[in-house]
This record gives C-alpha cells, structure tokens and sequence, in this order.
C-alpha cells in the first residue's frame, strides 16, 4: 500500500462557531498528519512497564513511549463531581480548564467553543471515535462524522455494553458489544485505519478510541486461574493502608466500596491484578491498531496519543477510587509518538490534560483557538507546579519538590516532601516542627487558587477531623449491590 501524504491547505477553515484560520505553513511544510487519539478508563500513570512497573506487559504502549515521548508529570485537574472521568475527558475534547469550565454537565450542551476534533473536521480530516463516549451526543454530532461500537454512557459491563453504530447519514444500530469490550474496540478501530488506507477517501483522519478497561467491574478475560497467578505475583506498594487515616469527605462512595473495609493485602492483590491483565489485554488491542497503521505505511505520518483520564487508589492510602487528590488518582499517563514527538524521552515539565487539543491541533498545522486554556506540549511548559481538586471537598498543589493537600470541610492539611517521600507516606502537618513549611505551603496553595480563578467558597463544618467508621461503613456496603465478579 503506498503512504498517503496530505499537504496543509492555506485556506480558512470554516466552522459553525465561527471562522479559525490554518496557521500558515513552514517553507518546508509537514503533511497534515493522521491523528490516533486512545484514552484508558482509570488507568494509573505508573501501571505501565515504561513507567518501571514490575511485571506487567505494555508491549505496545512501552514501544510507543520508545519512539515517542513519555509525560512522567501529566495530571487531570479533578473534579466538581463524583464522576471525575466525564470531566477530564470533556477537557481532552475541549481543551478548556475546570475553572473556566467548572460545570461540564452544562458544558456539554453549549456550542461556544470549538472542541478539537470539530476543528479538524471543519479543516478537512475524516473524523471517526470508537468506544466510550462520555461527551453526550450533541458534542458527538459536532466532532465525529462517523463512529463504531460506541458507548454513549459511563460504564457497564465489559461483554455486554449497550453501543451503537454512528454513519454519516446517522442511521443508527443500536446493538450489544459482539466481543470483550476492549478486543472489539481495538478490531474496529483497526477496521477503521484498514478502510482509510483503501478506500477511495484521501483525506487524512482521526480516529477517537476510547476504551472502557481498565474501570470495573475488573473482569479481565483471563480465566480464573489465571487471575489467581497473577495475584500471587502482586507486590503491594508501600502506601498501601487497611483504611484512611481520616474522613476525606468521600469515604463511602460507590468506587471506594468494591473492595470491603478493612482492605486485606489478599483482596487487594486480586483487585491489582484483575487490574492489570485488563490493561494488558487493552494493551494488545493497541498494539493491533498500532500494527494496522505500520502494515500501511501510515506510522511516519501519524500522530499516536495515549492517555488516561486520571489515576487510581487500589489500595494506596486505604483508598479505592479516584475521588481524591493523591498523586496515584490525579497523575494521568500521557504517550505521544509522531511528527514532533521523537527519540524516546520522557519529560518532567508540568502537563495537564487539557494541553492535549491544542498540542494536537499544532501538530496538524491548525491555529489553536483562543477558548482553549492548555497549552501546546511541542515544547516544554513553564509552570511551577499544578491545582487539583475534587468536588469542595480537597484542593492540592504541587510544584516540582512540595506538595499541599487542604480538606476544607474538615480544615485538615497535609504536607509532603516528595523529593525524599514520593508514595506521601510521612504528613509533615501533623508534627509541629514543620509549622513554617506547613504555613508557606497554605499561602502558595491559596495564591495558586486566585492565580487561577479558583473561586469556590470553601466551608469548614467540623474543627476537627472526623474519624472514618470502617466498621459501620463496612456494614453498611454490604446491603448494597455492586458489580459482580
């Protein structure tokens, strides 16, 4: 098959929110490059073999961050919700910040700004999204002329997710997945990049794949026994608590309830594990789409993307989910190999994942619009540190050695030194010695949330932080349903 190449068009790109220039081209000007953009489903940054994980098999992803760049400080700014992944995906999409953008149920029903994918459509790309879809379908029908297997919706499970076939004309096929979730999103994305390479299409395209693993239910499609093994083989890492040490403000959530309080290293080890072989088969799956894109002759001019939407507990701190803003649930894993991302290195600059759309769109030679708060990732950010936050509940800011977390409803801080102590094991608020650097790091949190328009009032109910009853809470878990294994 011969490569098909793609030059940038000097004309203007028009779309429905208004007109976007295309950045004029260089005297040697790139081909417009395809674009490969994957997101993982509560994926945590260091569960990957490139990331210096024991023991798991990222043969694709590891092979990419090869070729490419690996972003070892990339974070998701929270959430003002429990359901942090709707919007940290929304930001990949959208390229704004959570504080120019708090609400994104709202959001996602608004058409004053471009998301990036419609601006490359608007620009001439074949734009196609395959799996989760957590953007409603208004925002769909702005970005995607076509999609496959596509979940309109969170989560469920992985062998019989309701999804829905999307073509131009949006005649929909509403069915079930034919295939586990992550092996028939990998086969149709891959279908998608076959159909691009032969059919009589010459425009470059974008192909949006998201999958659903490694979220629960953690029901990877390894055999019993299998799981087994592998939980065997699982070391615990060193932040592993039975229960947080105090009420965070969101102990009793549904993601902190599927695994039982307190936390046993054996139940933990399963959960791990079954963790991991999901993000092992989603590897594969990768490595399909990856192996398409090389059988084609298209790698050289494709942009490939990895991302997570955040990070996981699994354990770490007592905790399960991401509803906190510890560095295991707020650092996200971010991949990128193509035209101006090469050599196989890895950055510790500062990164969100709301630099993504611009960073995509410079890398297709489109202007990046003025609504977008990230920044382009081609070169190296300048920001001393990053703001987190989750819900009302927490705020955190970390800069290149300190980090700060404040529970405000609880007026409980914590401190760490990660250059010495990067699990936050040790909470230097808590020893009166380290009353000064406890009091620098409550001004710079504070002078962070202005900077940065972080305006929410933040009431403290209780003096003294509560106590989290994991007995009580245990009792009460086991009246509810859950996901079955």
């Amino acid at each position: 098959m011969t490569r098909r190449r793609w030059r940038c068009s000097l004309l203007p790109i028009l779309l429905p929110f208004g007109t976007v220039d295309a950045a004029p081209p260089e005297v040697d000007a790139p081909s417009r490059p395809n674009i490969v953009f994957i997101v993982a489903d509560d994926h945590r940054a260091d569960h990957l073999g490139c990331a210096g994980r024991p023991g798991i098999e990222t043969a694709a992803i590891d092979a990419l961050a090869a070729r490419g760049v690996r972003f070892d400080r990339a974070y998701c700014q929270g959430s003002t919700s429990p359901a942090v992944c709707l919007p940290s995906r929304a930001r990949m999409i959208s390229g704004r910040s959570d504080w120019t953008t708090p609400d994104w149920q709202d959001a996602r029903r608004r058409s004053d700004f471009p998301l990036w994918p419609e601006v490359l459509r608007g620009a001439g790309w074949r734009t196609h999204h395959v799996g989760k879809w957590h953007g409603g379908r208004p925002w769909f029908d702005r970005c995607f002329e076509s999609g496959s297997s596509v979940l309109f919706g969170g989560m469920g499970s992985h062998t019989t997710l309701p999804v829905v076939d999307v073509d131009p004309d949006r005649a929909d096929v509403r069915r079930r997945l034919e295939a586990y979730s992550s092996d028939e999103f990998a086969d149709r994305g891959a279908a998608f990049i076959d159909a691009c390479a032969t059919d009589d299409d010459d425009r470059p395209f974008v192909l949006s794949l998201s999958f659903t693993a490694p979220h629960d239910p953690r029901t990877p499609p390894d055999g019993e026994d299998v799981i087994r093994d592998r939980a065997r083989t699982i070391e615990l890492p060193p932040n592993v608590l039975p229960v947080h040490p105090f009420d965070n403000g969101e102990m009793t959530i549904r993601d902190e309830e599927l695994v039982a309080w307190p936390r046993t290293p054996e139940a933990l080890r399963e959960e791990i594990a079954r963790y991991d072989l999901m993000i092992e088969n989603m590897d594969r799956g990768i490595g399909r789409v990856l192996a398409t894109l090389d059988r084609h002759g298209l790698t050289e001019d494709t942009l490939v993307v990895f991302a997570g939407d955040h990070g996981l507990a699994l354990g770490s701190h007592g905790l399960l989910g991401k509803q906190n803003l510890y560095e295991h649930s707020m650092r996200s894993p971010v991949v990128i190999a193509g035209p101006g991302f090469s050599g196989g290195g890895t950055r510790d600059d500062f990164a969100y994942l709301h630099d993504l759309p611009p960073t995509i769109l410079a890398a297709a030679g489109v202007e990046i619009p003025a609504t977008m708060d990230g920044l382009d990732l081609h070169h190296p950010t300048s920001r001393s540190g990053v703001l987190t936050r989750y819900r009302d509940l927490q705020r955190a800011w970390r800069d290149d050695r300190w980090k700060v977390i404040w529970y405000p409803r609880i007026d409980r801080w914590q401190v760490f030194d990660l250059a010495s102590d990067p699990d936050e094991r040790v909470d230097l608020a808590r020893d009166p010695a380290n009353a000064a650097r406890v009091s620098a790091m409550r001004r710079t949190l504070e002078r962070a949330r202005a900077e940065q328009g972080d305006d929410a009032m933040l009431l403290i109910d209780r003096v003294e932080p509560e106590v989290f009853d994991a007995d009580a809470a245990e009792a009460a878990r086991r009246t509810k349903s859950h996901w079955k294994r």
